[in-house]
């Protein structure tokens, strides 16, 4: 399990299971198959892809693409 946290100028590519808070000021992506929850604030879009499971709980400035994945929100989608 990661966890991935701070501040990231540009996009994130998670590509183990993890999580994700703090600030992005990109997209996030998690990859096939991966699990993440991310907490932080999203100023771009989040991507799922297949088989990718993501639970959202914090702020998304941008628009959920999911490319197959499972995708629960439970935070702030502001697009």
């Amino acid at each position: 399990m990661t966890r991935r946290g701070g501040i990231t100028s540009g996009d994130l590519r998670v590509e183990r299971d993890g999580d994700v808070d703090g600030i992005v000021g990109g997209t996030v992506t998690v990859a096939a198959g991966c699990r993440a929850e991310v907490s932080g604030i999203v100023s771009g879009d989040l991507i799922v892809e297949d088989g990718a499971v993501v639970e959202m709980s914090g702020i998304l400035s941008g628009r959920i693409i999911n490319r197959g994945g499972a995708v629960r929100v439970t935070g702030i989608v502001s697009n």
